[in-house]
């Protein structure tokens, strides 16, 4: 697949970029230079919009991605005594954008702090070469090889641990990683060093005083997507965060330029669509495009053709799915489309929240302990005892894979390993978890801002690579809620405002109140999809039983075993959520696999596709 966007920094001056060009340009014979320093190519690549470069002060700067942000304004940020350091003047503006700053001696390479805008670097034609696909960098470096190690990593439900997402490798043996919120310097000598320049924010202002600065923060994240556009998509679920991003963008850029795009779902017990159209009801002039459920094609449907993406990610399983529905909003007239994508990570708090809560406002902290035992059935000792203080974060982490199954709450989610892994792949996990806990340091001290922040990186991962494919379809996915100024709003609201027993999303809902109609802000109820995917599972069990046989990807490399990961196949329509989730997984993980190693899918199986 030809990416739409993609960039690479070029170093020095000397022949040695010249090699680097020529490397990429045969990587993708469409790229072309984006910006120039001192006459000749420094960043190269392909960009849908004109780069925004300055030069001040004996240095050069280029924001590349989502911004609003002029050549004299940037040059104004280009002082060398930033107060928040080399990189950190340049990505306080609104939107998502990488930036990158040159010096006589030095280059900067920056990111966003979730992670839709990375940062990997490689060795090159003897030089550090600096992008934002890491298969790309490999590819023009010219090893192409998997870590197994790394791979093993996504089979890890529901993500794997931050502490080693962010280790600073990839799924290409060449190529190295930046974590989000920190910075790649490259000195002339071609040495590195990463430097952390965000952290996450204390969570202490109260709900009055945060929710308009949400308000505001998503009002400026979706202008900076919209301006100059005629037809804006907005992926409307009918859940909290994309009818906020709905209505919010009617604001914006008035009825008569908005469409709102649903997919009506297959269980008859989900009723997203009902509150979509109460929510369309209330934007006379805006449009309303309701796909049927048997206009779609199945999940699943094409896996032997799947996306090339530059990692693993949910949206290689149901190819022809996602394909139609990005050709359908392209045909409709729409360059843009909103998701809402990111929101249930942000807006809700981890339950340990309580335990910060407790010595902040007893009261408060007394009322949700009771709160949430009654609404999930269950005594307040036992949410009490899940809310409890996890205790230091490499002690915690150390052992998570190691432990009998453990349902309370700490600092992340899981992690929890498939039943069919081997038992070198459980052992290797265990043993880099183990050493990885040993300098983990917590994105931030207290348990429930790391979780959050945790689970913000781990979807934003899967989310690039989505926008990645949409773009060979003429659309532009956005996701606002992974915005800096958007994280930064929500997270410097106070936990407990943010999250209650008593309401959904507080602090989304007091952001959009006189915008959202009152009863979708009172809405409790939350549409569900397993039947969806129960319902494909069935058909392409055959396709499933080739892909993922005895030589199949991830048992060459001795991930997997592929006799008990065939049983949980064959029953995948019946399964939990947490085996459906590690199913989707590991499918993910042997589509990619097999289409980076180019070995040929097996012939597609023919089934019929249930309407999904």
């Amino acid at each position: 697949m030809t990416l739409v966007e993609w960039f690479a920094v070029l170093p020095g001056t000397s022949s040695a970029p010249q090699r680097a060009t020529a490397r990429l340009k045969a990587a993708d014979p469409g790229a072309g230079v984006l910006a120039r320093r001192d006459g000749q190519p420094w960043i190269i690549g392909r960009s849908t919009r004109a780069l925004t470069v300055a030069h001040s002060a004996g240095r050069t700067a280029a924001l590349i991605g989502s911004h609003n942000v002029g050549e004299g304004q940037l040059a104004q940020a280009l002082s060398p005594a930033a107060a928040d350091g080399p990189v950190g003047a340049l990505m306080r503006w609104a939107g998502s954008y990488h930036a990158v700053l040159a010096t006589s001696d030095e280059t900067w390479i920056c990111g966003d702090v979730a992670g839709m805008r990375p940062v990997f670097w490689a060795e090159c034609a003897d030089v550090v070469l600096v992008g934002d696909h890491s298969g790309l960098l490999a590819e023009a470096a010219g090893t192409v090889g998997i870590d197994t190690a790394y791979l093993a990593l996504h089979l890890l439900g529901p993500v794997p641990p931050v502490a080693l997402a962010e280790l600073g490798t990839t799924v290409y043996q060449s190529v190295r990683a930046v974590p989000p919120g920190s910075a790649l310097r490259v000195g002339s000598d071609g040495r590195t060093t990463v430097r952390r320049w965000w952290r996450v924010p204390d969570d202490e202002r109260t709900l009055p005083e945060g929710a308009p600065v949400l308000r505001d923060a998503l009002r400026r994240a979706i202008a900076v997507r919209t301006d100059g556009e005629s037809v804006v998509g907005c992926e409307l679920s009918g859940g909290a965060d994309s009818t906020a991003l709905s209505a919010l963008t009617y604001g914006h850029v008035g009825g008569e330029r908005l469409l709102n795009l649903t997919r009506a779902s297959a269980d008859p017990g989900n009723d997203d669509l009902d509150w979509a159209r109460r929510a369309v009801v209330s934007q006379p002039g805006a449009r309303h495009d309701i796909v049927d459920v048997g206009a779609i094609p199945a999940q699943f449907a094409g896996l032997e053709a799947p996306f090339a993406l530059d990692a693993p990610s949910p949206s290689a399983a149901s190819p022809r799915r996602a394909a139609f529905w990005w050709r359908h909003t392209a045909s409709a007239g729409a360059r843009v489309m909103l998701c809402g994508k990111g929101g249930d990570e942000l807006m809700p708090a981890d339950l340990s929240y309580l335990a910060h809560a407790r010595r902040r406002d007893r009261v408060t902290a007394r009322r949700h302990v009771k709160g949430w035992a009654a609404l999930w059935g269950v005594p307040a000792q036992q949410v009490k005892a899940q809310a409890a203080d996890p205790g230091p974060y490499q002690k915690w982490l150390a052992d998570r894979l190691t432990r009998d199954r453990d349902e309370s709450f700490g600092w992340e989610a899981g992690p929890y390993m498939p039943p069919w892994l081997t038992g070198w792949a459980r052992t290797m996990l265990a043993d880099t978890l183990r050493v990885a806990a040993e300098n983990a340091e917590p994105l931030h001290e207290r348990p429930h801002q790391h979780a959050t922040m945790a689970a913000i990186r781990a979807l934003a991962r899967w989310n690039r690579l989505q926008a990645d494919a949409a773009g060979p379809f003429g659309i532009q996915l956005v996701y606002p809620y992974a915005d800096q100024q958007v994280i930064e709003a929500a997270l410097a609201t106070r936990a407990e405002a943010r999250t209650s027993p008593f309401r959904n999303k507080p602090l989304l809902t007091a952001a959009m109140s006189g915008f959202v109609p009152a009863a979708n802000l009172a809405r409790r109820t939350k549409g569900g999809y397993n039947a969806d995917t129960s319902r494909a599972a069935r058909p392409a069990r055959a396709m499933f039983a080739k892909l993922l046989s005895d030589d199949c990807e991830l048992a060459r490399s001795g991930l997997i075993e592929p006799n008990r990961l065939r049983t949980a196949l064959r029953g995948w329509d019946r399964t939990d959520d947490r085996t459906d989730l590690l199913l989707h997984l590991t499918l993910m993980c042997e589509i990619w696999a097999r289409t980076t190693s180019n070995r040929p899918f097996p012939t597609p199986v023919p089934f019929e596709e249930s309407p999904c």
